[in-house]
């Protein structure tokens, strides 16, 4: 009787151990789960993606945008050896017609690579803030000594990310700015070209077409020159020495912040959790590297804004913003476009009470 009870006490105790690690595996899987689950979100890898294509694209519609117009753009070619006189007109108005498109769509370009600038800036810092979360869903139940250090940790990854964010709107705006008056300078430049067309009726005649492609070859050259080739080198700078920082910077923090939830997960934080133990020196290298980005930023964009004062670990730190010129038209002269035409162009239209 005394065995036939110790058995079935041993089978219900061995059943109740089952029970229980079963219960723990599961809970350890689901820990794993969600530790593992720290990771860059996937629109930031999209948003990357697109933000280049954009960059190409647009790179490859200027590209020897000035060549084609010296080599293309002239009389000989707008003007056809036909001596059929309605052909010559036709070839003529198509050739002044695709000039004023190419501003058009490169108008079109500018403003979907600022559009997808900003769309990068932005989810990189939602990357960040992402990434910040995860930190605040450790699992409660941690000794008093890890949650003194990891309140500690999360203060610094919070402040960090304060700067981080700031940098990159500071990036963001002088980029979107930028590229904004150079799409609104095409926009406007490509309407210009269309209203004469259509409004003021150019004479057709030889020398009047000599004159009217002449001016036209020498405002798109100037124009072109002034708003692209020293403003739009800077802001490709901008963004690429600022994309591989963020990139940098964002797996940094996904492999900070995981190698510190793998050091919960297996309680060694002696072993592998020391970084809790001095935050300010374990995310040392990437407020260096913030420092630097901020320094690049400044210089580029000549603002001069002493960014290394922001860095001094104080109570308060100051919080500039670049300030744009208001000037939305800075390549265009003063009553473009009458006042840069000759007398003899004046006079090879039509409806000359349209002309000041």
């Amino acid at each position: 009787m005394n065995w036939r009870s110790f058995i079935v006490t041993l089978l219900v105790w061995s059943l109740q151990v089952l029970q229980l690690n079963g219960t723990g595996i599961k809970n350890l899987s689901r820990t794993r789960d969600s530790f593992r689950a720290v990771q860059v979100p996937k629109q930031f890898y999209d948003a990357i993606e697109k933000a280049d294509f954009s960059k190409h694209s647009l790179q490859n519609k200027l590209e020897h945008f000035l060549e084609k117009l010296q080599k293309n753009f002239t009389i000989s070619a707008v003007l056809s050896d036909s001596e059929d006189i309605i052909t010559s007109e036709r070839n003529y108005v198509y050739k002044i017609r695709e000039l004023s498109t190419f501003f058009y769509e490169a108008s079109f370009s500018f403003q979907q690579f600022s559009s997808d600038i900003k769309t990068f800036y932005e989810t990189s810092k939602n990357a960040s803030y992402a990434l910040l979360f995860k930190l605040r869903q450790v699992p409660t139940g941690q000794p008093t000594l890890v949650k003194v250090l990891l309140t500690n940790y999360f203060a610094e990854i919070e402040f960090f990310h304060v700067l981080f964010s700031e940098i990159i709107d500071e990036a963001m705006e002088y980029s979107t700015e930028s590229l904004k008056r150079i799409q609104e300078l095409f926009f406007y430049y490509a309407d210009t070209q269309h209203n004469i067309l259509e409004n003021w009726k150019l004479k057709t005649n030889p020398e009047c077409c000599k004159l009217y492609v002449n001016f036209l070859q020498n405002q798109s050259s100037q124009i072109f020159k002034c708003a692209t080739l020293d403003n739009l080198n800077i802001i490709y700078d901008v963004y690429s020495v600022t994309k591989l920082n963020i990139k940098y910077i964002i797996r940094q923090l996904e492999f900070r912040i995981q190698r510190l939830f793998n050091c919960l997960m297996y309680n060694s934080l002696n072993l592998q959790c020391k970084l809790l133990k001095s935050a300010e020196q374990d995310l040392k290298t990437l407020f260096r590297n913030l420092a630097e980005l901020d320094m690049f930023i400044d210089i580029k964009t000549k603002k001069g804004r002493a960014a290394a004062l922001r860095f001094r670990r104080g109570n308060t730190w100051n919080n500039n913003q670049i300030k744009l010129e208001p000037n939305q038209n800075y390549c265009l002269p003063s009553g473009f476009p009458n006042t840069q035409m000759s007398t003899e162009l004046k006079e090879c239209f039509y409806f000359l009470d349209n002309i000041v």
